[in-house]
């Protein structure tokens, strides 16, 4: 069994047990320690807390290390590791005070009472001489520490910059990224920092000469720390995951003002970064597709941006908040811009070439990842010689369509979530929300050689002689099949299993029919899109059919089209008479019309496979569930009168069923959105809703009766006539209802 070893990101955790939840750190040596295993840094009503509770006015820091400071209550707490525990119960000066004055009284009383005067005299003297001597061993002996001062830390900002470069020539794609660096930033203020440095220097006895380091906290870092600060940053903590705010001399830092009378100053920190190689992404998390928009005289451009979420693990993927800049830059020979999409667009001249630029584009909707710019230019689009720099390698030499797009992302690639603020002494500070952003900045080159003008196939088409011989047009009924949720869901899943990506599932509002009692039409649209390379094919499936009520549950009749829409290419920008490239050959059209003509009939193959394929796998599904409801619902009898997908039921063999219903057309009406919709889309074709035919009596030999006949023909014409003015089937549906009634009624006359 072989193992690999794999490196993760460090996490900021307790020295003592590895929990990531850090309560303090130690303020001598900066380990990070958790609730448990922090230090009682409170004393509260004569007994040592972690944090104070109930009435904070009773308590007061355990140690007195950072007393006297103008730090303010409760901030003066600190908190150590076992190695540099130490408890500091504050200066012996009141007891040389307290000496001094007793020697001082003795003196006054030596007149008076001489025993008593020389008495105080030398208690005194011991006492405060003592204390002198105690507190001078006792300074030596403790490690002064910096000059405490607590800034308000008001932003915290992490900003990761990727930035990189794609190139899309002859078909090939390709990107580099070319750096990932990041910075942390903190803005601060503070006030009374000169009231706190003269308290120092008064405590500590420091000269007015001597430089007084200070300390305002410390800022660790939350979450994966898949990071290391650049060498030669003096606030960076050993170990790489905190950040110490202070300096090597109060006086010269911009948090302490040179005027003294000036209440607050500023200051920002500032610290760079890198990322580390397992979490930079290996390319550019970017496609870019341009294509020409078809039936557009070759004059309309359309640029697909596709990306991807960025982030090394799945749970930690980040995603896309906005298009800061969309630049392209595209030949001055296509002509001005006569419209474009989205509409907010900056059109300027550079360098002789005509750059369009989009400002702040959000996405098109949350979790989208994909936008699509189209633009229209007022001459027909040409490939243009590539100019080439001469300084340059040949690797980035300007092709046709050029740009630069600058995206932000939420969150961070090297996995910090956040950061936490801990005051002088170690405790718990104020954390403001942090800010994490990355932002992807890509240069790109796009050549427009090998890109194809494009037509579209959609298939069924009435108008294409392969699809009306081979029946495409035609939509598939099954008996016995309910238009219902569950059909839908089995459906979709299904389709999904085999790679077509659904993109919603539309309930259209159902309907009651008006002749047939207890009688629901209902009509389903299923819209996706599954890709072959680069081209997309959309495909609609058009549900539909009527749900009824029988003794057991219910039944149905369902109705499926499936239709497919793709582009397929025509031709190329390139003529006979443009070179193939920097060598200066030129291309043989011959050669290249036959080249594209492969290519184009070879999509317009996989658009009909397409078609096969997932109409294939639709009608199956429907007549393996047909199947299941004739099994489950068919009479005794001989096997041969049992016909695939037809629902068999008690009708008495006298009862005939009338002609079956001719397929109906599809109407476009506004899509309105149903409980099952995942997305939206434009105006789809609703199919217009079947008439209803009853069983018809019939005569002693076999045959409908003449005269029940006729009145049940008039009855359907006056049903279609009722369902075209309410709007649930078409003019020309309805005019072939009409036909075959009217040319059955002659038959009935002409056999009278």
């Amino acid at each position: 069994m072989t193992e690999e070893l794999v490196d993760r990101a460090p996490r900021v955790r307790c020295h003592e047990c590895g929990s990531d939840r850090v309560f303090a750190v130690c303020h001598h040596c900066q380990r990070p320690m958790c609730d448990h295993h922090s230090p009682l840094a409170y004393r509260q009503g004569g007994t040592l807390v972690r944090m104070p509770g109930g009435s904070a006015e009773e308590a007061r820091p355990a140690s007195k290390e950072l007393a006297g400071l103008h730090l303010g209550g409760l901030r003066e707490a600190v908190y150590h590791c076992k190695d540099h525990v130490h408890m500091v119960r504050g200066s012996l000066m009141p007891w040389v005070y307290a000496g001094a004055g007793a020697a001082v009284l003795g003196l006054l009383l030596l007149c008076v009472a001489a025993k008593f005067g020389l008495f105080l005299i030398l208690t005194g003297g011991l006492v405060g001489g003592g204390a002198w001597l105690l507190d001078r061993a006792m300074a030596t002996r403790i490690v002064r520490p910096p000059l405490p001062l607590v800034p308000q830390v008001n932003t915290v900002e992490l900003l990761e910059r990727l930035s990189g470069y794609v190139r899309l020539e002859d078909g090939e794609y390709t990107s580099t990224v070319e750096s990932l660096t990041g910075q942390l930033t903190a803005e601060m203020s503070a006030n009374e920092g000169h009231a706190a440095l003269r308290a120092y220097r008064r405590k500590f006895g420091v000269p007015a000469a001597e430089p007084v380091p200070f300390s305002g906290g410390y800022l660790m870092l939350q979450g994966d720390v898949g990071l290391a600060f650049r060498a030669g940053q003096a606030p960076v903590l050993s170990g790489g995951t905190g950040v110490s705010i202070g300096g090597e001399s109060a006086d010269e830092h911009e948090l302490f003002p040179a005027d003294p009378q000036l209440p607050q100053r500023e200051s920002t920190l500032a610290i760079d970064y890198e990322v580390q190689d397992r979490r930079s992404p290996r390319e550019i998390p970017l496609w870019i597709v341009p294509s020409l928009v078809p039936a557009s005289d070759r004059r309309a451009l359309e640029i697909d941006l596709h990306w991807n979420r960025l982030g090394p693990e799945r749970e930690q993927r980040l995603s896309l908040a906005v298009f800061d800049l969309i630049e392209l830059e595209v030949p001055a020979s296509w002509g001005t811009v006569e419209s474009s999409a989205p509409g907010q667009v900056a059109i300027g001249r550079s360098g002789g070439r005509r750059t369009i630029r989009w400002k702040q584009l959000p996405p098109p909707q949350p979790g989208a990842r994909s936008l699509t710019l189209q633009l229209r230019f007022e001459r027909p689009i040409t490939e243009v010689p590539e100019s080439t720099d001469p300084d340059d390698d040949g690797s980035r030499s300007r092709l046709t369509l050029s740009g630069k797009v600058e995206a932000t992302f939420e969150g961070l690639l090297s996995g910090v979530t956040g950061v936490g603020v801990y005051l002088p002494g170690g405790g718990p500070g104020h954390s403001p929300l942090p800010k994490t952003q990355t932002k992807v900045a890509v240069t790109f080159d796009a050549s427009l050689r090998s890109i194809r003008y494009q037509d579209d196939r959609v298939v069924p088409d009435e108008n294409h002689e392969s699809d009306l011989a081979q029946g495409r047009h035609r939509a598939d009924e099954f008996h016995g099949v309910l238009p219902d949720s569950r059909t839908v869901a089995e459906l979709t899943n299904a389709i999904s299993s085999d790679g077509y990506y659904v993109k919603s599932v539309v309930e259209h509002p159902p309907f009651r029919d008006d002749v047939r009692m207890g009688v629901v039409n209902r009509v389903w649209d299923i819209a996706g899109r599954m890709y072959v390379g680069l081209f997309p094919m959309d495909f609609d499936i058009n549900l539909r059919g009527d749900e009824m009520a029988v003794q057991d549950g219910f039944t149905g009749n369902t109705v499926v089209q499936v239709t497919v829409k793709g582009a397929y290419a025509k031709g190329t920008l390139v003529d006979s008479r443009e070179s193939s490239g920097t060598t200066g050959a030129v291309m043989d059209l011959a050669d290249a019309t036959v080249e594209t003509d492969l290519q184009g009939d070879e999509l317009l193959r996989r658009i009909e496979d397409t078609w096969v394929s997932l109409h294939t796998r639709v009608t199956d599904l429907l007549a393996a569930r047909a199947e299941r409801t004739v099994r489950r619902h068919a009479l005794p009898g001989a096997a041969e009168k049992i016909h695939h997908g037809e629902l068999v039921d008690t009708v008495p063999e006298h009862v005939v069923r009338a002609d079956p219903m001719p397929a109906v057309s599809a109407t476009a009406v506004p899509m309105q959105t149903g409980s099952m919709q995942t997305g939206s889309m434009p105006t789809v074709p609703v199919p217009a809703a079947p008439v209803p035919v009853a069983p018809v009596p019939v005569a002693s030999n076999g045959g409908p009766a003449p005269g029940d006949r006729r009145a049940e023909l008039v009855r359907q014409r006056e049903a279609a006539d009722d369902a075209v003015i309410n709007g649930r089937i078409n003019e020309d549906t309805h005019g072939r209802i009409v036909a075959r009634i009217e040319s059955e009624l002659s038959r009935l006359e002409a056999s009278r």
